[in-house]
């Protein structure tokens, strides 16, 4: 590949980058909220050095450019450079094909390929106590799940007779029947994401993966043994929008 490919290619991916992450908003597909603005760094390094690049080369005398030899940049065939080309289609894709964000196969494959305990999310000391309002208390399925477990474990409870409002995507349970309010917790990108689901009881099922919101209260059970029980029992199931940002 020539040197003028090598920064061309420098300015798309950081253009690309930079699209999805202020234009379309669609890298929280890819990585979490957190490393927004260290890609934006890295985009802005790629831009300026692929144009510093292109600079460099335009201000070059063609002998230079060439090689003493006058055939550096020739070596592969008058095809190479041709090829070459090809390496800018998956950057093209990301400007013309939004990926969606992980769902319902995502969390169905995960949960079958968990063998060890359901994940515990740890409540810190200072976050043990409610506010006493509003009502319904609206709260995150993670923080949910954590609160649920220390009570389980002999902890605090904090959850008891307290009107809840979670919400998240439909996944069915097909051996049980039942269903889950789902959502999908990066620890860094996509690759790794974890799902966290919580059963919803006294309530029929809505489509699969539609957003829902389920307003109710925390059902209790006994220690679990080295695997957490995640139960809720709804009041109101109503439809929900899609969160700006899908992951917790």
């Amino acid at each position: 590949m020539s040197r003028a490919m090598q920064n061309l290619l420098m300015v798309l991916v950081g253009g690309a980058v930079l699209w999805i992450t202020l234009v379309t908003g669609e890298i929280v597909n890819f990585v979490k909220e957190g490393l927004r603005w260290p890609l934006v760094a890295a985009a802005l390094v790629l831009i300026v050095l692929g144009l510093a690049g292109m600079r460099r080369d335009w201000h070059e005398r063609p002998g230079e450019h060439d090689g003493h030899d006058g055939h550096e940049g020739h070596s592969h065939g008058p095809g190479g450079p041709r090829v070459a080309w090809l390496l800018c289609l998956p950057l093209l894709a990301i400007f013309a094909v939004a990926p969606p964000e992980l769902g319902v196969f995502t969390a169905t494959r995960a949960d079958e390929a968990r063998t060890a305990a359901p994940p515990k999310i740890p409540v810190k000391e200072d976050d043990y106590a409610l506010p006493p309002g509003p009502d319904p208390l609206p709260m995150s399925i993670g923080e949910f799940m954590g609160r649920s477990f220390e009570a389980q474990i002999g902890g605090q409870v904090t959850l008891a007779d307290r009107r809840l409002e979670l919400t998240g995507f439909v996944t069915p349970d097909k051996k049980s029947g039942a269903w889950y309010l789902t959502r999908l917790q990066m620890s860094c990108c996509a690759a790794d994401a974890l799902a966290l689901r919580v059963k919803i009881l006294n309530a029929p099922a809505p489509k699969k993966g539609a957003w829902v919101k389920v307003v109710g209260l925390w059902r209790p059970a006994g220690k679990p043994g080295g695997q957490g029980v995640y139960e809720f029992t709804a009041e109101t199931v109503s439809p929900a929008d899609k969160p700006d940002n899908p992951y917790e």
